[in-house]
């Protein structure tokens, strides 16, 4: 139930004046009010004088404004027509004009801007401020694209020789491969360590537990809340929250004890070993490197696989490459690893389709990693 009614207050945007809600006409410089001037609430509202005179109850239970469609002035509801220029209110309207008539005039988004109101020019700047950020965002994060060219191709080709041969090699006793020989044992030494249960000790702790409850009384919370009713005046209403009993419960600490394992370190050994065997092992790895594709070569000579031999002993070889393109875009570069059957196509100075956004690297539609 509406306790009382308050008189608003709105700022006419042509000259600045605050008017009372009463009036719909600018008592400063006559100019009519406009849905863009908002109707403002006092800073306190509890404090507002209640309105008493009848004709200002009538105003202020009418209902809300309504706008003229044809000069965009607002208009009392209790008005059957529009006091600036005379056009019926909404339930009154007559049928659309026909063709031959005149329209009404329309108001440009320009001149829209003149008969806004503060709250809306700050909404909007505000809104042109994120519209504006947003796209400076997305232009700085956006894919570019670079015509790039190729300023380096650097390579590398290991080929690490295997030998069959007599390895030296240590272990375990129980663990001894088939084909050792010449084992030797180096003592027991640690092998392992567990982690053996060493009995329990009692151990003291503090737990919370539910011992009653806290109970208080307090009275309910009233304040007056003030709904704007868009025709210069407010409804306020008497609002309580609250009061009553309330209780928590309430926590004690109590002492306790508890039984914890124990663990202790047990070392586990075993014998250890030294052995000899006839097996497969990295015996030596040489390399060829260089910035021309055209010199690019695996290092044969210098791996010398199969020579110098003793009886039994056998050789094989393992390869790898790295093959490396450094492109320039923009005074920047970009180095990937290609495979060796695309090192062609990225000779020096060919160009190439280069984008970039973020950490995502595409070259000639192909992505690729960065390499630094």
């Amino acid at each position: 139930m509406v306790a009382r009614h308050i008189e608003l207050t709105w700022v006419c945007s042509s000259c600045s004046f605050r008017n009372q809600g009463r009036y719909t006409k600018c008592q400063e410089c006559g100019d009519p009010k406009d849905e863009s001037e908002q109707y403002e609430m006092p800073a306190d509202p509890a404090s507002a004088a209640t309105v008493t005179d009848e004709a200002l109850l009538r105003m202020a239970e009418a209902g809300p404004n309504w706008k003229c469609a044809y000069c965009g002035s607002d208009q009392r509801a209790v008005d059957g027509s529009c006091a600036q220029c005379g056009a019926p209110s909404p339930e009154r309207a007559q049928p659309a004009p026909a063709k031959d008539e005149t329209p009404a005039p329309i108001l440009t988004p320009w001149r829209e801007w003149f008969h806004w109101g503060v709250q809306q020019k700050i909404a909007a700047g505000v809104a042109a401020a994120v519209v504006v950020g947003g796209g400076v965002y997305l232009y700085e994060n956006r894919e570019r694209d670079y015509d790039a060219k190729v300023e380096l191709v650097s390579w590398k080709q290991d080929i690490t020789v295997e030998r069959y041969t007599v390895w030296t090699r240590h272990g375990w006793r129980e663990s001894i491969p088939d084909g050792a020989y010449d084992v030797v044992s180096k003592g027991q030494q640690v092998h392992h360590t567990d982690q053996v249960l060493d009995g329990y000790r009692t151990e003291s702790y503090s737990e919370q537990v539910a011992c009653g409850q806290d109970c208080t009384e307090s009275s309910p919370v009233c304040h007056e809340s003030c709904t704007n009713s868009k025709n210069g005046f407010a409804s306020c209403n008497t609002v309580c929250s609250g009061g009553g009993r309330s209780c928590t419960t309430k926590w004690c600490s109590e002492q306790r004890s508890r039984e914890v394992p124990q663990y202790r370190a047990v070392p586990r050994y075993q014998e250890a070993i030294e052995y000899k065997i006839w097996d497969w092992g990295d015996q030596r790895t040489v390399e060829a490197a260089g910035t021309d594709p055209s010199a690019m070569r695996w290092p044969v000579e210098e791996a010398k696989v199969g020579q110098g031999l003793g009886p039994k002993e056998q050789e094989r070889e393992r390869r790898t490459g790295t093959y490396r393109v450094t492109l320039d875009y923009d005074d920047e570069k970009v180095k990937f690893d290609v495979a060796l059957s695309e090192v062609p196509r990225f000779a020096v100075g060919s160009r190439h389709d280069l984008k970039i956004k973020d950490d995502r690297i595409v070259v000639d539609g192909k992505p690729v990693e960065r390499k630094y």
